[in-house]
């Protein structure tokens, strides 16, 4: 089930909306430049087939198709462990403008505007086959599921796109995590 929680006005705490239907939670992300996308599932095993599926998907949409590409792996809290309803500074990063495929696993995506003093944040329940376009300077973060492994695809037009820069003194990490 897609699922985003909006927060604005810099009030952390609490969402102000939460979205629970596809097209409003791509409206609403399009409004802040950030495009999501899906591949159908089962996702291809080879690593090739898959980025040929993605920049397929890309190049559809009139952009040009990615050039690089990296895949990390992040790990959750174990399940017995309590579950952080923040996020770590050091969690938070600053996009140079790439796109991220959920290959395995389920996280909850943060994405805001950088510095968010003011502005809006959002967290996505992010699942395997979406395909989501952070472009630069979007701050974001993300955080698997308990007791779950997260492998993640990131593409873009250059090897500099892939290095994330540090968000100092994001306002994300403010953000209460819904468990979405």
């Amino acid at each position: 089930m897609s699922i985003l929680a909006m927060y604005e006005g810099g009030q952390w705490h609490c969402p102000a909306r939460v979205l629970t239907h596809l097209d409003d939670i791509k409206t609403v992300l399009a409004k802040q430049g950030v495009e999501l996308n899906q591949l159908s599932t089962p996702l291809a095993a080879d690593s090739a087939e898959l980025i040929n599926q993605c920049a397929a998907l890309i190049v559809a949409k009139g952009l040009p198709a990615p050039q690089v590409s990296r895949m990390d792996e992040r790990d959750g809290v174990p399940g017995y462990a309590e579950v952080p309803t923040q996020l770590t500074a050091q969690e938070v990063t600053r996009s140079a403008g790439k796109w991220l495929l959920l290959c395995a696993g389920q996280a909850r995506l943060c994405v805001g505007e950088a510095g968010g003093a003011a502005g809006r944040a959002s967290v996505l329940a992010f699942h395997v086959g979406d395909l989501l376009w952070l472009p630069a300077g979007m701050e974001w973060a993300l955080v698997p599921a308990p007791s779950r492994s997260c492998r993640w695809l990131s593409l873009a037009s250059d090897e500099a796109a892939l290095n994330d820069s540090e968000a100092e003194q994001s306002k994300l990490s403010e953000l209460q995590l819904l468990d979405i």
